[in-house]
């Protein structure tokens, strides 16, 4: 099965609940010094290409809250790894570091639910 995403700590990732996921978000991002030269000409060195990711759900139960909770907990002691299986069913990984994120809370019944939850990683 291919659209799998895995995050947590290097060798001990957690796979990401598919269910209310919206569509991966990936993003590169250059680190660049630029500048022009006497005539106007634009004189560019690429340092590094590093990629941002968003994984945003549409809603989720309060289990995969909690998941989500304890891998951004994870992150503040130590990067966490990345791992995005493709269709061909390889898999890249990244180094990445985990935002903050925010949601909205409601009930349905008797039991909580979340939504808008939208987490930023950032390749390291």
């Amino acid at each position: 099965m291919n659209n799998r995403i895995w995050l947590g700590p290097k060798g001990n990732e957690q796979l990401l609940p598919a269910m209310g996921r919206l569509p991966l978000y990936e993003e590169p991002i250059e680190y660049a010094r630029e500048n022009r030269t006497a005539s106007k000409r634009l004189v560019r060195e690429v340092e590094a290409v590093k990629m941002t990711f968003k994984i945003s759900y549409d809603i989720v139960t309060n289990e995969t809250l909690q998941l989500l909770k304890q891998l951004y907990l994870q992150g503040l002691q130590q990067n966490l790894n990345l791992k995005i299986e493709q269709e061909d069913g390889s898999i890249d990984e990244y180094e990445v570091v985990f935002r903050p994120f925010g949601r909205s809370r409601y009930l349905i019944g008797n039991k909580w639910f979340w939504e808008g939850i939208s987490i930023e990683l950032e390749e390291v």
